[in-house]
């Protein structure tokens, strides 16, 4: 199975970005924002899957070449270019780009 769905979100739980590859209404997606989101904010450093947290690493490392050392309102001020950093990293929930090098030199 692939990626369903991608969220950021900040510590007080609200979501700052969301992309979804599968379809939802928005009262499901309210529901499973929330769940998510509860259930992160409870777990342990040692509960994360190391690919996914690659991942992440690699998305915030892009953004951050491309805001200089982005923070939350960069992603809110710049949403649609936030989405865009997402989908070319992931198509029909699949990571399809990896690479660093590729991954910045896109949005500079």
């Amino acid at each position: 199975m692939g990626i369903r769905f991608i969220l950021m979100v900040n510590k007080q739980g609200q979501t700052r970005l969301a992309q979804y590859y599968e379809y939802l209404t928005i009262e499901e997606r309210r529901a499973l924002e929330g769940e998510i989101v509860r259930k992160c904010l409870a777990r342990n450093e040692q509960q994360n899957e190391l690919a996914i947290l690659e991942f992440i690493h690699l998305l915030v490392e892009t953004m951050d070449r491309h805001f200089g050392n982005v923070c939350e309102l960069d992603i809110m001020f710049h949403l649609e270019k936030a989405h865009f950093m997402l989908e070319e990293m992931v198509m029909n929930g699949c990571i399809i780009e990896t690479s660093k090098q590729i991954s910045s030199l896109q949005y500079n």
